[in-house]
């Protein structure tokens, strides 16, 4: 049977940024939002302000007024600094693992990624909002709801190679404000992340959070309670 990578194992290994750049670049919106290998199965969003919106998985998320949205353009300025920070697939054991581990990554949608202070801060905080289609998964473990996802992450993890010193946890769940959501926390030797998920319209939902300091995680925790998952 082929290996399922998902989403969950891109977004726990991915680094946060540690590079610097103008303040104009990092604070500029866009009304819409650029997805790594996006198939158009569901829409990118739109950004307001603070506030991201996705009508095809029927919610809205506010984030604090302090924190960066970056546009469109973000990845190619970086680029043309000298930066190459486009995200990647991580490493597996062995080259079939790594070819499926390559494959799964086309399916990577990231939707939105918010920082809490300039990219290139010390201790920075970096959010990020991603979708995954459940449709046409080939595994042996049914995903009927969040908790299932994670169950089934947890059972993938070791087939890709993590960095020394790498931990996560049992899958865990939370509600927050009038939502349920499941999570697993995962940390190394430089951050700690968090990633919630939902399950809606077909679609695994993360909320992912990479941070080191726990203020960051509870802020985080508010923007979700205050998330507006009624819209229809």
């Amino acid at each position: 049977m082929r290996i399922w990578f998902p989403l969950f194992v891109f977004i726990l290994v991915m680094p946060t940024l540690g590079v610097s750049q103008t303040r104009r670049s990092a604070r500029k919106a866009s009304p819409s939002v650029r997805s790594s290998g996006f198939s158009g199965l569901v829409d990118r969003g739109k950004v307001n302000g603070r506030t991201y919106e996705n009508k095809t998985l029927g919610f809205t998320v506010t984030f604090p007024d302090t924190w960066l949205i970056p546009g469109d353009d973000f990845i190619a300025y970086m680029k043309n600094a000298g930066f190459d920070i486009a995200p990647k697939p991580p490493k597996a054991a062995n080259p079939a693992d790594q070819h499926n581990l390559d494959l799964a990554f086309s399916r990577l949608k990231i939707l939105l990624t918010a920082y809490r202070s300039m990219p290139g801060t010390e201790g920075n905080a970096v959010a990020r909002v991603a979708a995954e289609t459940l449709r046409g998964l080939n595994t042996n473990r049914p995903v009927k709801d969040a908790v299932d996802y994670v169950d089934l992450m947890r059972s993938q993890m070791r087939l890709v190679k993590m960095p020394a010193g790498y931990s996560y946890s049992e899958t865990q769940a939370e509600q927050l404000g009038t939502h349920q959501f499941a999570y697993i926390d995962s940390e190394d030797k430089t951050q700690k992340t968090r990633v919630y998920v939902t399950i809606r319209r077909g679609y695994a939902i993360l909320f992912s959070l990479n941070y080191s300091v726990d203020t960051d995680l509870e802020t985080f925790r508010d923007t979700l309670a205050r998330a507006d998952f009624s819209i229809k």
